[in-house]
């Protein structure tokens, strides 16, 4: 079972952070959540205080949430929140199990994409270059959105284990061609019927767009500009916010919806 900060009381809302991070990244939302909700921050397996214990793959990650839920909510179907690696890991995990909504903060599907991202690191993150890549990953996600203080507590909370982040960006990721990729993540997209929200931090452009409507007409696109890869940590409160105006029907929307940064969903 995974470590977990377990806040509040009401509907379930589970919390699946970034990669290298852990429950804490989630810190200044979680208290205002839990005013209505009851509120499950997981350490994903090989961060903060969960396990350390290869394999590290997506369907490992989501089977070590559905034994977590299993054990801490059982037969209560959450709305779960993931950012970045823990975007795929709701994806994954709403694709197989029930769930209430997805909101994926920050994470693109487009794979084929991220997978060109990875190899483009990889020789820099096998070698004594590991924390320093690291790092300048981080400092160009953030975009300068974050204030220094929020800046340095992520920064303090991050553990760089080497075995953990090759783990987790092997595999099929460094491997698979890319059409397999785009396959995968369109069959896992069509697999979920509830409210999917993609919130971004910035524009993922048209054509993202787009896929993204015509794979899964439950998506609900989202873009705060300006806010890098944190949106939910720039603006906690508007976020708090955001997510209890979640539709959470139990069957997928008639129609794509794309929702302006502001508007109402």
């Amino acid at each position: 079972m995974l470590h977990h900060e377990d806040a509040g009381q009401g509907p379930l809302i589970v919390l699946l952070h970034g990669v290298t991070e852990n429950s804490t990244a989630w810190e200044p939302v979680v208290g205002p959540l839990a005013t209505t909700h009851r509120v499950l921050a997981l350490d994903l397996r090989g961060h903060g205080r969960s396990p350390a214990q290869p394999p590290y793959d997506m369907l490992t990650l989501a089977q070590d949430v559905r034994i977590t839920l299993d054990a801490l909510a059982p037969q209560q179907p959450p709305l779960i929140i993931g950012h970045s690696l823990g975007a795929m890991v709701a994806t994954v995990y709403a694709a197989m199990h029930p769930v209430r909504a997805v909101v994926n903060v920050d994470q693109s599907l487009d794979l084929a994409h991220m997978q060109q991202t990875v190899l483009d690191l990889l020789p820099r993150l096998r070698t004594a270059q590991f924390t320093d890549a690291l790092d300048a990953m981080f400092t160009q996600l953030e975009a300068g959105a974050l204030s220094p203080a929020e800046s340095a507590r992520l920064k303090s909370l991050r553990r760089y284990e080497r075995d953990v982040v090759l783990g987790i960006w092997g595999g099929d990721l460094q491997q698979a061609p890319p059409t397999e990729l785009v396959n995968l993540a369109a069959g896992l997209l069509s697999a979920i019927r509830v409210p999917y929200l993609a919130l971004h931090g910035s524009e993922p452009g048209p054509e993202y767009r787009t896929w993204l409507a015509t794979t899964q007409p439950a998506v609900t696109v989202e873009v705060w500009p300006g806010c890098g890869h944190y949106p939910h940590l720039v603006h906690p409160e508007r976020f708090v916010d955001r997510v209890r105006r979640m539709r959470l029907d139990t069957g997928p929307q008639q129609a794509p919806q794309e929702e302006a940064a502001g508007e109402s969903p």
